[in-house]
């Protein structure tokens, strides 16, 4: 069973625990063994660690293969606020002039849940009135609004590098949120080692080997048609949303109006790429017989029309959620499209395509909604899937992450393929290690080939060409 540990302290102390033991260490006693007494092997692979330390950088080496929590915590505690406010406008959560009248909250996160959201005044104290959660930590409020408020808090931090932490969000009239602050501590010891405490018997039972799982990868792509003048034709034209469960026209907000411009496929799931590869090509025949106009051109990938982003989500169910695989998911598959996706693509990012963008799904399982339309073709699809997949299997395995490094995360956000190819020697040697990479690897391989030849898709294809379907 894998462990939770809570590494803590100062330039004078440090303590190294293990949280699922009789006498928790998460209230701030002084009754665990120094860290000198207490062997580094005594981490084992798979086991969490809660770095809960702001004055000290951690060496990571130091934990093979274990998952350390809030591992940019010294560095996030050091960042100015211009810092600060400029990784946050990198990835959308803030920017412009700060609305009037608008509403502050302090949000407390502990590995991407709530545990607790207060509304602030203007001098950042908090209300006193009706608790703004359902009082069940890592439950989220009901209010659209205040799910995303949390949303943004989660995200803010997560783009800070951090696990744990707290953000004040402002919420304007019109339902947009901003990051004001963020800082990786929680004001409220007692909650804090309350939250700490779930998060460690989440952690305990949840486990971290994949034998016993049931891994099943999931998608919903998008794809717009486009007329010979380079308009883009509804896709409610062909089918509305939700035809058969299966496709359908995707919803799009115009000012006051919603419109259903752009094609959504929802192939079945799977347990390999070339079966949920199978399925996207069966709803894609399907979708052939519903658009009569022979005249559109099936468009995918990041931007094939100025001004409308494209994604394509995948679907993990039987892998716990965990900020360590979107972290993988960031590096090992976000990273590997962008140095492929045509240049027009840059346009999509911040407003779509953020880092570690997820989302909870009904079937227990979750979305991770960073990247780009793979429908481009059958080899971007396959690639994608295979990535997910294989960071779903590989997590504890996998220790380069290179999303954690800022000129990384510098470099895809802004478009620099020169910069971020420099992590790909790594991701790929890491890749081929895994115990899972020899049944992937083809899928994968011809993805980064391509990356390393510096061979982008091109959008202005018609994607059925390659996927095989009459024209």
């Amino acid at each position: 069973m894998a462990s939770t540990w809570l590494w803590r302290g100062s330039y004078d102390r440090l303590e190294l625990v293990r949280t699922n033991e009789k006498k928790q260490h998460l209230s701030g006693e002084r009754n665990g063994q120094p860290l000198d007494s207490q062997p580094w092997s005594a981490v084992r692979s798979g086991d969490a660690v809660l770095a809960w330390t702001d004055s000290r950088s951690i060496d990571c080496r130091r934990f093979p293969s274990a998952w350390v929590l809030n591992v940019k915590g010294a560095h996030a505690s050091s960042y100015s606020r211009a810092e600060k406010e400029r990784i946050w406008q990198r990835a959308g959560l803030c920017g412009g002039p700060e609305e009037q009248n608008v509403r502050l909250f302090r949000v407390s996160i502990v590995h991407l849940e709530p545990v607790e959201l207060q509304r602030l005044d203007s001098a950042g104290r908090a209300m006193q009135g009706k608790p703004l959660l359902p009082g069940i930590a890592g439950s989220w409020p009901d209010d659209p609004a205040l799910r995303r408020v949390v949303r943004t808090a989660a995200a803010a931090l997560y783009a800070l590098g951090l696990d744990i932490g707290e953000a004040e969000v402002t919420l304007s009239g019109d339902g947009r949120t901003a990051v004001r602050d963020a800082w990786p501590r929680l004001r409220n010891t007692r909650l804090e080692a309350a939250a700490l405490r779930r998060f460690a018997a989440w952690y305990d039972a949840a486990g971290t080997g994949t034998a016993d799982r049931h891994l099943l990868i999931g998608a919903d792509p998008e794809f717009v048609l486009v007329t010979p003048e380079g308009k883009i034709a509804s896709a409610s034209r062909f089918f509305g949303p939700g035809v058969g469960g299966a496709a359908g026209a995707d919803a799009l907000l115009v000012g006051r109006r919603l419109l259903y411009p752009v094609a959504e496929l929802r192939p079945e799931p799977a347990d390999n790429p070339a079966a949920l590869a199978a399925n996207v090509r069966r709803l894609l025949l399907r979708a052939a017989d519903r658009i009569s106009d022979p005249r559109l051109r099936w468009a995918a990938g990041a931007m094939p029309v100025p001004g409308l982003a494209l994604g394509g989500h995948i679907h993990l169910s039987g892998a716990p959620l965990t900020s360590r695989l979107l972290r993988l998911l960031d590096s090992y598959a976000a990273f590997p499209l962008a140095l492929v996706e045509d240049p027009a693509g840059r346009a999509r990012r911040p407003r779509y395509g953020t880092l570690g963008d997820f989302r909870h799904q009904p079937h227990g399982g979750f979305e991770y909604r960073t990247l780009p339309s793979w429908l481009v073709s059958p080899a971007a699809a396959k690639a994608a899937f295979a990535l997910a997949l294989l960071c779903a299997r590989e997590e504890q395995t996998l220790s380069y992450i290179p999303a954690l490094d800022e000129r990384y995360v510098e470099a895809y956000y802004s478009g620099d393929r020169v910069t971020l190819a420099g992590c790909l020697d790594g991701v790929a040697s890491q890749l081929s290690a895994t115990g899972s990479y020899a049944a992937l690897a083809p899928f994968i391989e011809p993805l980064l080939e391509a990356a390393r030849r510096g061979a982008t898709w091109d959008e202005r294809t018609d994607l059925r060409v390659k996927w095989r379907i009459p024209l």
